[in-house]
C-alpha cells in the first residue's frame, strides 16, 4: 500500500489556517446564538443585587390601608401577576372594603415565544381570567393597556398612561413591582411596569404611599396566614397558565416565598413589600 507523502510546510500552514477558520465559525456562531437567545428571552439577571440604605421597617398606615373606601391602584405586568405575588394582600383589601383598581400593562399573549403561539386567543383567555380573579378579591375594574408581552418598556407613553389613570382614580396607595430592588432573576416586564408606575405616582397629588412587591428589600410584610387558601384559589383561576402538575409546582413555589416573607414577622405566610411614603 502506497503511503501518503508528508505535507510540505506550506500545506501544513494552509491546513492550520482552515482548522482555525472552522473553529472561529463554529464558536462564533455558538456565541452569537447564545447572545441572540439572551436578548430574545424576557428575563434579567442581577449578579450582585444591592440593598437600599437605610431600610428600616415601616407601617404604611395599615389601618387606613385596610379600611372601607380606601382607594388603591394596583399596576402589574401580566394577568396572573396579582395572584402570584399579592393574592393574599388583595384578598384582605377587598374584604376590608377598599376600592381597588388595576392596570395590567400587557395581555400576556406571549406571541413572541414561538411560531405556534396564538396571541389573539391567549389575549382573550387571559383577560377573562384576570377579570375572574378581580371579582374573586373584590376589585372594581381593570384597565388593559395591551403592551407587547415580554417587550415592555417604561417609556414616556406608558408613564403618561398610568399617570392619567392615577388622575382619574385618585388613589391614596399605588401598588406595583419593585423596579429598583427586584429579585436577582426577574422578568423584565415586571421591572419596567414597576419603574413606570413609580414614576407616574411621584408628585401625584393623591398618592401618599408606594407599595412595591417582588422585592429583595422588603420593609413591611402583610400577614396572609388566614388567607392562604384564598391565595391558592386565585392561582387556580389562571387555568391557561397553571394546571395539573404545573399548578402544584407554582403553588408550592408561591408557598415557599410566603413562608420566607413570613419569617420576618414570625408568622406562617406573608407577602413582603418595600414601602415608602411620597407625602
Amino acid at each position: 500500500m502506497k503511503s501518503k507523502a508528508p505535507l510540505t510546510p506550506e500545506e501544513r500552514l494552509a491546513l492550520k489556517r482552515r482548522n482555525r477558520k472552522r473553529r472561529v465559525i463554529v464558536y462564533g456562531s455558538l456565541i452569537a446564538a447564545l447572545y441572540a437567545f439572551w436578548i430574545w428571552q424576557p428575563y434579567e439577571l442581577d449578579m450582585f443585587p444591592h440593598m437600599p440604605k437605610p431600610n428600616p421597617p415601616v407601617d404604611p398606615e395599615s389601618k387606613s390601608l385596610f379600611s372601607p373606601g380606601t382607594k388603591v391602584l394596583v399596576v402589574t405586568a401580566h394577568p396572573d401577576d396579582s395572584a402570584f405575588y399579592i393574592g393574599g394582600f388583595l384578598t384582605q383589601l377587598g374584604r376590608a372594603g377598599a376600592e381597588i383598581h388595576q392596570i395590567i400593562c400587557t395581555d400576556g399573549d406571549k406571541g413572541y415565544y414561538g411560531f405556534f403561539a396564538a396571541p389573539d386567543e391567549n389575549r382573550k383567555v387571559r383577560r377573562s381570567e384576570a377579570l375572574e380573579e378581580l371579582n374573586a378579591w373584590g376589585g372594581k375594574d381593570i384597565l388593559f393597556l395591551g403592551r407587547p408581552d415580554g417587550r415592555l418598556r417604561a417609556d414616556d407613553a406608558l408613564v403618561s398612561r398610568i399617570r392619567q389613570r392615577i388622575d382619574e382614580v385618585q388613589p391614596e396607595y399605588v401598588v406595583c413591582f419593585d423596579g429598583d430592588y427586584p429579585p436577582r432573576m426577574s422578568h423584565q416586564d415586571h421591572r419596567r411596569s414597576g419603574e413606570a408606575a413609580a414614576q407616574a405616582a411621584t408628585n401625584s397629588p393623591s398618592v401618599r404611599w408606594l407599595l412595591e412587591f417582588s422585592t429583595h428589600a422588603p420593609n413591611w410584610v402583610c400577614d396572609i396566614s388566614s388567607d392562604w387558601e384564598a391565595q391558592k384559589k386565585l392561582l387556580a383561576i389562571h387555568r391557561s397558565q397553571f394546571h395539573g402538575e404545573h399548578l402544584k409546582f407554582i403553588t408550592d413555589t408561591v408557598e415557599g416565598f410566603a413562608i420566607q416573607d413570613a419569617e420576618r414577622i414570625r408568622g406562617t405566610y406573608g407577602e413582603g413589600f418595600r414601602c415608602f411614603r411620597l407625602k
